[in-house]
């Protein structure tokens, strides 16, 4: 799985909003596109991405964010919204993105328990700084119990990247990735973020080391 934060036109919101967190800075309606390729740099999807709706709080702002997704012919595979916060400066993100929006459709009629810990980002990252671990379990009336953590979370550098929609210059951040439903599997990822755009670059990793698939930020408005 890639961190794919992931993360359409007009309003300017108000001052302290774009004083939470310089990482996400974000427009009602601005739009951003990221492109999923394999190890071969060939394209496997794309996401469509966009501001839904942003409230102000007293400590920051709150967030929907609706994206689509497109299959490598382009064809639209699934429509999902997540919720994203800003309080005292630290990003929050809802850890449900994790699971495929089918899977979680499939349980809607049953009993289920749901515990998270939120991803977040704070509002200063030096190279060396170790981020708190995320997670989502899932239990309930289900054969066996899922659960995804992200661990392991370290600012490992600060590098300039290119993508098709720019140069930016990014703070680089490992993590392992840890799902277990019947079995266990484990990979590693490393995602690349900039001030005012989110992510610009994720990689994703088999145990061995062996790179899987490359995710790049394309558009940004």
């Amino acid at each position: 799985m890639r961190t794919l934060l992931t993360l359409c036109l007009c309003l300017l919101f108000q001052f302290s909003y774009s004083q939470c967190n310089p990482f996400y800075n974000f427009k009602e309606g601005s739009t951003w596109e990221i492109t999923n390729y394999t190890d071969k740099d060939k394209v496997t999807s794309r996401q469509v991405n966009s501001v839904k709706s942003l409230t102000e709080t007293s400590n920051g702002w709150e967030a929907t964010l609706a994206f689509k997704s497109y299959d490598k012919k382009d064809k639209l595979e699934l429509e999902n919204e997540i919720e994203m916060t800003c309080d005292d400066g630290t990003i929050s993100m809802d850890m449900s993105r994790f699971f495929p929006q089918e899977m979680m459709e499939s349980f809607e009629d049953m009993d289920l328990q749901i515990e998270t810990e939120n991803m977040v980002i704070p509002e200063s990252l030096s190279v060396g700084d170790e981020l708190p671990e995320a997670s989502i379990t899932i239990s309930g009336q289900i054969p066996f119990t899922m659960e995804t953590k992200i661990t392991d979370r370290k600012v490992q550098g600060i590098e300039s990247i290119t993508t098709p929609a720019g140069t930016f210059e990014c703070y680089k951040i490992s993590y392992k990735i840890i799902t277990k439903t019947m079995m266990s599997i484990e990979m590693n990822g490393v995602d690349w973020i900039a001030k005012d755009v989110g992510m610009v670059k994720a990689e994703s990793y088999k145990q061995n080391g062996k790179l899987m698939g490359v995710s790049l930020l394309t558009s940004f408005e």
